[in-house]
């Protein structure tokens, strides 16, 4: 027997064996791997994507270390992810809107997320509350639309930034109310902040970035999205009680860099669905009020499109852009 048959017949004992044969590509991760969060730490965002690493880092037995990268809604992040070998070992902490509102967002947007990004697997998705800070006298939400009619464009509102989803969140609001209101743009938790202290007097923010405000009722929630009432604030009617159309999404998803083999998609993919199903990060989940979405990688798309379809328009309608 020569060298090439001996060879060929060791590669092909591995296979029937099991075992990886001679130049076949290892089990996935064979090393570290990065999650990169477009937030800095210390954020919500953050706060999941490192106990979403911790449990990848104990099932993989390798190293899942968080990276932040803030700026321009995630662009920067996502641009850094593009630099990087297409193979899995660069994964991106995704937010609603570095994947469906940017593109209407940025007139230059320098990354196209159907193009670019492959969708991995879908994590969780936060519903919205609308809160008022007690000093605009508005114990219902009738009231706050009964006090803005009353002053057009007087009353100011705050969020986390021109195009975060906090920002289109409000200007849905006015556009089903019809209240004229002027626009706040904070970072991080100013927003919040600033309606304790009477600046900027109303807010739509996910739950978990405004709940120890509503606790100690600094702040006042009047409604809520979604389909029913939040367990955490039981006696908050949802704004389809009151008769408003107002939808607002808030999920998270991991991707990669477009051409990630589908067998290491996959596997990422059945590893983050496990995760879902663990009791400790279900915790860590319900204290942040997210819910958990689970399903194959196609997920990703159908969210992003979904959003895409629905948002695109009424940011062109608002023209609202970066």
């Amino acid at each position: 027997m020569d060298r090439r048959q001996l060879l060929a017949w060791l590669a092909g004992t591995a296979v029937a064996m099991g075992l990886p044969a001679t130049g076949q590509a290892q089990a996935f991760p064979a090393q570290a791997v990065r999650l990169v969060v477009p937030q800095a730490g210390g954020t919500g965002n953050d706060v999941l994507a490192r106990a979403l690493a911790d449990k990848l880092a104990r099932a993989w037995h390798q190293s899942v270390v968080v990276e932040n990268k803030p700026g321009a809604n995630g662009a920067l992040a996502i641009s850094y992810v593009r630099g990087q070998p297409a193979d899995g070992y660069t994964l991106f902490f995704a937010g609603v809107s570095n994947l469906s509102f940017n593109p209407f967002l940025y007139p230059k947007l320098p990354y196209s997320p159907a193009r670019d990004l492959a969708g991995v697997a879908m994590l969780a998705n936060s519903p919205f509350v609308f809160v008022a800070a007690p000093s605009l006298k508005a114990e219902t939400f009738q009231d706050f639309v009964r006090i803005a009619r009353a002053r057009p464009g007087e009353i100011s509102y705050a969020s986390g930034g021109i195009g975060n989803s906090t920002h289109l969140a409000m200007e849905l609001v006015a556009e089903r109310t019809g209240v004229q209101m002027q626009h706040v743009p904070f970072n991080g938790a100013g927003g919040a902040t600033s309606l304790m202290t009477g600046q900027t007097p109303v807010m739509m923010n996910v739950v978990a970035g405004v709940h120890p405000m509503i606790v100690s009722k600094k702040l006042l929630p009047l409604a809520v999205t979604g389909d029913k009432r939040l367990a955490a604030l039981p006696t908050v009617p949802t704004f389809k009680e009151l008769g408003y159309d107002v939808q607002v999404p808030g999920w998270y998803a991991i991707v990669a860099r477009a051409g990630t083999p589908a067998s290491v998609i996959r596997k990422i993919n059945a590893d983050i669905n496990q995760v879902l199903d663990d009791a400790e990060f279900r915790d860590k989940l319900d204290s942040q009020f997210l819910d958990a979405i689970k399903g194959p990688p196609s997920e990703v798309e159908r969210y992003m499109k979904r959003d895409a379809d629905t948002w695109g328009p009424i940011i062109k309608r608002l023209n609202i852009s970066l």
